[in-house]
């Protein structure tokens, strides 16, 4: 009996986790493409089966991104109050004009998954129209300020938390919003 337990708890699929990342442009400093970033893709992997999608540009092509089932996804982009920007610093590709097609996207994650938006500031706006897009039992984690490169730590795989830290001012702050 204990042995067919210890094998459905081996064999059992593991939990989708999507990770999408902006489209980045340059070789040096980058934001997104760190070695932190892929420390974070491994710890997962301890948890979930991570697909990461690398380069998304437009809203089109993070619309058209397969997360059916996903108990994880993880939006990485520039933010601003207002919404996020995969390609570039000032071209919105998300906000609020997008609420149908989000809330039609994140229709196809699990009904309790988290959504995580790894972007400065988007914690004071455009975190409130994913949480109305993404609906009551969906949870979305956000920053309220402008997060460094190392600014997200996975604080535990299971259940899943970050933390998220801010230096706004020089001044390190914890600036996790959750929604």
């Amino acid at each position: 009996m204990f042995l067919l337990a210890a094998w459905m708890l081996v064999s059992a699929p593991r939990e989708r986790a999507v990770l999408i990342y902006p489209r980045e442009r340059v070789w040096f400093r980058r934001a997104f493409h760190t070695s932190h970033q892929r420390d974070l893709q491994r710890q997962l992997q301890q948890r979930y089966a991570v697909e990461v999608h690398d380069q998304v540009a437009t809203d089109d092509q993070l619309f058209a991104i397969d997360i059916r089932g996903a108990k994880l996804l993880v939006l990485s982009a520039h933010g601003c109050p207002y919404g996020m920007s995969f390609n570039g610093k000032h071209q919105r590709t998300l906000d609020g004009s997008d609420q149908a097609r989000l809330s039609a996207f994140f229709s196809q994650l699990a009904p309790d998954a988290t959504i995580i938006l790894q972007s400065c500031y988007t914690g004071l706006g455009f975190a409130r129209t994913v949480k109305k897009a993404a609906g009551p039992n969906r949870h979305v984690i956000a920053a309220d300020g402008e997060i460094p490169r190392d600014g997200v730590v996975i604080t535990s795989v299971f259940p899943l938390d970050v933390a998220i830290t801010c230096r706004d001012g020089g001044r390190p702050r914890d600036c996790k919003v959750r929604l």
